[in-house]
C-alpha cells in the first residue's frame, strides 16, 4: 500500500513532465517495444505471413538445433566479430595515437579517415566488389609485382575480405572516439609524471590507458554491434556464398523470413541472435568495465 501511495506521489509531481513525454514515449513502445515483444510471440509459430500464426511451441527453436545452415551461419557471424572487433579496438586507438602526433592538418587527416563512414555501405560494398574479383585491380597490381593472385571472394579468403572491408571502413572513425577521450586527460598529470622519471611506457600504462578504458569499452561494444550486422555487406557482395561460407547470421534470418516465407523460424533464429549478442555485450561490460 505504501508503495502505491509513492508512485501515485510521483506520478501527480511530474505529470506534466510524463504529458511532455508521452510523444515520445508512444515511439519508443510502437517502434522498438511492440516490434521485440511481436517477435518473442511469433517464435513460437508457424507463420507463412499469409494467414493467422499457429501456435506450435517450442518446435521452431528445436528446428533450430539441428539446422546446419544456422549453425554455419553462427559461426561464420562469430568469425567475422572475433576479427573484427579486436582489429577496430586496436587499430583505431594506433590511428589515434598517429593523429595525436601530427601537429599540422590534423583536422584533414581526420576528414579523410572519417570519410568511408559518410558512403554508404552499399557503395562500399559494390566497390570493394569490383576490386576483389579475379581480374579486377588489386590482382592486376599483384600480377605486375610478380606476386601470386589471390581469390577473394572464394570460400577460402572470402570472411577475412569481408571482414577487411569493414574494418578499413570503420577504422578511422573509431580513432575519433579515441581522439576525443585524449583530450580529455589533464596535461598536468602527464607532465607530473614526465618529472616523476616516468617513461613513455609508464606513462602509457599507469595513466592513459586506465583513463581511455571507457572508450576501449564503448568502442568494443559498438564494434561488436556492427559486425553482428554484416547483413548489408554480404548481401551486396556474396550474398552468402560460396556454398554459405561467408553467410552471416542476419542474412539467414532474411533468407528464412523473406524468401522462403517461414517467419516464425526466422523469429526464433532472431531470438537467439538477440541472445547472443546481449550475452557478448555483458560479456564486455563484465571483463572491460569497472563499478
Amino acid at each position: 500500500m505504501k508503495r502505491r501511495k509513492n508512485l501515485m506521489w510521483y506520478f501527480r509531481k511530474y505529470k506534466f513532465d510524463l504529458f511532455l513525454a508521452l510523444p515520445g514515449i508512444l515511439l519508443l513502445v510502437i517502434f522498438y517495444v511492440a516490434p521485440v515483444i511481436a517477435v518473442f510471440f511469433v517464435s513460437f509459430t508457424r507463420w507463412p505471413i499469409i494467414g493467422a500464426p499457429k501456435w506450435i511451441g517450442l518446435k521452431n527453436y528445436q528446428m533450430l538445433m539441428s539446422d546446419r545452415i544456422f549453425f554455419k551461419s553462427l559461426l561464420n557471424t562469430l568469425y567475422y566479430a572475433a576479427l573484427i572487433v579486436p582489429s577496430l579496438t586496436i587499430f583505431s586507438f594506433i590511428l589515434a595515437l598517429i593523429l595525436r602526433a601530427i601537429t599540422k592538418g590534423r583536422e584533414f587527416f581526420k576528414a579523410v579517415f572519417v570519410f568511408p563512414m559518410v558512403v554508404t555501405l552499399v557503395s562500399t560494398a559494390t566497390i570493394w566488389k569490383g576490386l576483389f574479383l579475379p581480374f579486377g585491380p588489386i590482382n592486376a597490381v599483384l600480377e605486375f609485382l610478380g606476386l601470386p593472385t589471390v581469390q577473394f571472394l572464394s570460400a577460402e579468403h572470402v570472411k577475412n575480405s569481408l571482414s577487411f572491408i569493414l574494418i578499413w571502413r570503420d577504422v578511422g572513425y573509431f580513432s575519433i572516439f579515441y581522439l576525443a577521450g585524449f583530450e580529455q586527460i589533464p596535461t598536468e598529470i602527464i607532465d607530473a609524471a614526465k618529472v616523476d622519471g616516468a617513461n613513455a611506457l609508464q606513462r602509457f600504462t599507469y595513466i592513459i590507458w586506465p583513463m581511455m578504458r571507457p572508450i576501449v569499452v564503448l568502442v568494443s561494444i559498438l564494434s561488436t554491434i556492427g559486425s553482428f550486422m554484416i547483413f548489408t555487406l554480404v548481401y551486396v557482395t556474396t550474398r552468402g556464398g560460396p556454398a554459405y561460407s561467408s553467410e552471416a547470421l542476419l542474412n539467414y534470418i532474411y533468407d528464412v523470413g523473406w524468401k522462403e516465407f517461414r517467419m516464425g523460424y526466422a523469429a526464433a533464429a532472431a531470438v537467439v541472435y538477440f541472445v547472443i549478442l546481449f550475452l557478448l555485450n555483458s560479456f564486455q561490460r563484465l571483463v572491460f568495465s569497472r563499478e
